[in-house]
């Protein structure tokens, strides 16, 4: 084998560190468990035992068993949990981070919980970082407030959340529901629903619309 060419396959699958020593990688901070495999040909690093990555200015801190990096492009992990500036906290099998976009998408085994909704479970949770709007999707309940809907939008600025029918909807003495095609908008007061409406104005909805399926 040429020189170059063996100095090439061993990049391919090149153990770059082994120690769990925070690396820079554009505006993430990984901190590996393990080593840290580069694809030359892909531009990916692989982090076959997990590690914790954190952007700071998105609010971000991912810790997860498994991870693939596309420096300033995209970070995917496996068996994830995140914690975002807002508080939340997200747990799944797969999450994806937009670097660019800053924005998450996380699947499987889901389990959401912040101040105003626990344990909340779903097919699909994306987060955008910047706005801080949750679209949750695909059979979507939590345990308090006690929810079933296909797909809840929240907007942490006004502390609201656009809930679409068919829903069941209730915490202590508050119970409502709603057909298929309608919607709630739920308003909080801390971490208590404070009131429900289906009149949902033009304004609104206009809001929550750019973060609906």
């Amino acid at each position: 084998m040429k020189s170059s060419t063996f100095f090439r396959a061993l990049l391919l699958g090149s153990l770059l560190t082994a120690g769990a020593v925070a690396v820079p990688f554009g505006a993430l901070n990984v901190t590996p468990r393990g080593p840290q495999n580069l694809n030359l040909e892909t531009g990916v690093t692989e982090f076959p035992q997990g590690g914790t990555a954190t952007d700071s200015k998105a609010g971000l801190t991912l810790s997860a068993a498994r991870m693939q990096l596309k420096a300033g492009e995209q970070l995917s992990a496996q068996n994830a949990t995140l914690k975002f500036r807002g508080g939340g906290t997200l747990s799944a099998a797969q999450a994806t981070y937009n670097v660019k976009a800053q924005t998450v998408t996380a699947t499987g085994s889901i389990r959401y919980s912040d101040a105003r909704f626990r344990n909340l479970t779903a097919g699909t949770v994306r987060m955008s970082l910047g706005s801080g709007f949750i679209t949750a999707t695909g059979g979507v309940k939590a345990e308090n407030p006690a929810l079933s809907a296909p797909t809840v939008v929240f907007d942490p600025h006004t502390v609201q959340a656009l809930v679409m029918g068919p829903a069941q909807l209730s915490q202590g003495t508050l119970k409502t529901g709603m057909t298929p095609g309608g919607k709630l908008l739920v308003l909080f007061s801390g971490p208590r629903i404070s009131r429900v409406t289906s009149k949902v104005d033009a304004g609104t909805l206009a809001r929550f619309t750019p973060y609906l399926p």
